[in-house]
């Protein structure tokens, strides 16, 4: 498979990781979100404060469709995660780009197809100054979308409580968290 080869090959070429990955250490914040409107896989806009995430609790890496380190790692995990969830689950899996003056919503359409994305896990892209808004919201600094640290966020837009993980985390510990947020 596409995804177990593009792994063996980032893990073979980074010697420090060749243990696998380590356990994610979850941080606790609040984060205000801006209002700002994305755009999905299938070219529709999407308001970040609307139905793409009212009451849904979130799972949000960041990404861009041609990077050829981190990202297919990082929605490996998004895609084990996907596929292990309820389908009746109130989360929301998103993948935001970083590079959104390249990602158009049929890059992110062929990205989602490759990672076998469900209807629950939305690609974004949009305009170069709404998706720079979102990023510095999360904290998220993409100055050098090359050499970008993996970030996962899990959270949701209510309570402004978010989980966040500088390393990319497993996707059980993904759902454990989600869990119990849920509860």
């Amino acid at each position: 498979m596409i995804r177990t080869a593009l792994l063996t090959l980032f893990l073979a070429a980074a010697p420090a990781l060749a243990d696998g990955p380590a356990t994610a250490d979850f941080a606790r914040e609040r984060l205000a979100m801006p209002q700002v409107t994305l755009i999905d896989q299938y070219a529709r806009e999407q308001a970040f404060h609307g139905p793409l995430t009212d009451g849904q609790m979130l799972v949000i890496n960041f990404n861009y469709t041609t990077c050829e380190s981190i990202c297919p790692i990082g929605n490996d995990v998004m895609a084990e995660l996907d596929d292990m969830l309820p389908t009746d689950a109130p989360v929301r899996l998103l993948s935001i780009t970083i590079d959104p003056g390249r990602d158009t919503p049929a890059h992110m359409r062929k990205a989602a197809d490759t990672f076998g994305a469900s209807d629950r896990w939305s690609w974004l892209t949009g305009t170069p100054g709404e998706v720079s808004r979102l990023l510095a919201a999360f904290d998220a600094d993409f100055a050098n979308i090359v050499l970008h640290d993996p970030v996962f966020i899990v959270g949701d837009l209510q309570s402004e409580r978010f989980y966040r993980s500088q390393s990319i985390p497993e996707a059980q510990e993904l759902a454990d968290l989600v869990a119990s947020l849920i509860r």
